[in-house]
């Protein structure tokens, strides 16, 4: 089973605030732009369960109550949004036991991928076009030397 949990930001994001400006300026009238981490779980029988939103929450160097949201989400991208994603370089072999994030195990978790998912709207605050958000990302949002860019 595949899980996904988005960890935003609930405190000013200078980087999307200066990405959002810079679209701006490229000719994206009126763009607002939102950013958060996604991570896509691989879970078993175990990790299905809310135990695993928990087991995040106590992981600081994920999230911080004092500057984070967390939520579990829906696993495809969602109408004007793009999820970034690095392009792995070295393993290119599974590794094959439980996950480990900061020296802790992650129960029922037996994949991870880590996505930026950025999020943009129109002047009225609806979601960007398939058009828009697929523009965005090839001027200014994926580097595709090492990023690969999902889109609804």
């Amino acid at each position: 089973m595949t899980r996904c949990v988005e960890i935003s930001l609930i405190i000013p994001d200078n980087e999307a605030a200066t990405a959002a400006e810079t679209l701006r300026r490229l000719g994206f009238p009126g763009a607002t732009l939102t950013r958060a981490d996604l991570y896509r779980l691989e879970v078993d029988a175990q990790g299905e369960g809310p135990g695993l939103l928990e087991a995040i929450r106590r992981i600081e160097e994920l999230f911080n109550p004092n500057k984070h949201a967390l939520r579990e989400r829906g696993t495809a991208p969602e109408p004007g949004e793009v999820w970034i994603h690095e392009i792995a370089h070295g393993e290119t072999e599974p590794r094959e036991g439980p996950v480990r994030i900061a020296g802790r195990t992650l129960p029922g978790v037996n994949g991870i991928e880590r996505f930026t998912v950025w999020r943009l709207a129109d002047a009225d605050g609806a979601p960007a076009t398939h058009e828009t958000v697929t523009r965005a990302a090839e001027t200014l949002l994926c580097n595709p030397a090492f990023q690969v860019a999902s889109i609804r």
